[in-house]
């Protein structure tokens, strides 16, 4: 589910020109109290449970940019497994890749950052990825949850997207 959103969500910033904001619903979810498994965040009297889903669009949220670009990241043209999204925070500077991949192999990607001047080759890389079937529970509530590290990137490099992930790398800008 969490994948197939941030699939969708990265054609929402390839056409931010006509998007302008975009929702989730249902929010909250007593545990025994609910009707699908589709809600974001799943409490009861004691805790509470954050899906992938919570994790998909926070990490949307907190990484986003005001403009879109093209062509930065490639993938074979063939391959529909592969969602990808380049924008940049025009107040940040930063530039920040998005790459879903929604196979259950392992895909490759190749990055362009060309066009940018003045990039820093330490970027952050925040990873979601988990099996198919995976998710959280009350008993496994850490099942799913990004993984953050940092990469040495170049101006122009392989990725390989982990089977059923969504990457963020966010790299920052000198100024």
């Amino acid at each position: 589910n969490a994948i197939s959103e941030a699939a969708y969500m990265t054609s929402l910033e390839r056409n931010g020109d006509v998007v302008r904001m975009a929702s989730y619903a249902p929010l909250f979810a007593k545990k025994n109290f609910t009707q699908w498994k589709t809600d974001m965040i799943f409490f009861d009297n004691t805790s509470v449970c954050l899906t992938p889903n919570f994790y998909v669009q926070k990490m949307f949220s907190v990484n986003q940019g005001d403009y879109y670009f093209e062509n930065v990241i490639t993938k074979n043209d063939t391959d529909s497994t592969l969602c990808v999204s380049c924008v940049q925070d025009s107040k940040s500077g930063d530039i920040i890749l998005k790459m879903v991949n929604y196979s259950t192999v392992a895909k490759s990607l190749k990055v362009n950052l060309s066009p940018f001047k003045s990039i820093v080759f330490n970027a952050e890389q925040t990873v979601l990825s988990g099996a198919a079937d995976a998710e959280n529970t009350f008993e496994n509530s850490q099942n799913v949850i990004p993984v953050k590290s940092t990469v040495k990137i170049k101006k122009v490099f392989d990725y390989s997207a982990p089977a059923m992930s969504l990457t963020v790398i966010r790299i920052k800008t000198q100024r």
